[in-house]
């Protein structure tokens, strides 16, 4: 499904992401048995289906890569990572 939609698009999307965010990434779609490329469409996908929702603020519309990631990979949080 993902994949024949990325071919239809053309140039595929290349995102760098910190090493340990990537870690992260990969870590929570083999959890749930899916590559890498399914679980960031479906991520992106959330995210727009999200922001078509989201106040029109700018401000509630901005990410924060640095603490995502910090909290990402924190065992603090760690609770939340078998709820999906």
């Amino acid at each position: 499904m993902a994949t024949s939609e990325r071919d239809l698009a053309g140039e595929p999307l290349a995102i760098d992401l910190d090493p340990t965010l990537r870690h992260g990434i990969e870590r929570v779609a083999e959890a749930h048995g899916i590559s890498l490329l399914d679980s960031d469409v479906e991520t992106l996908r959330l995210a727009l289906a999200a922001a078509d929702q989201a106040p029109s603020d700018p401000a509630w519309n901005q990410l924060s890569a640095p603490a995502f990631a910090r909290d990402w990979g924190s065992d603090a949080d760690a609770v939340y990572d078998d709820l999906a």
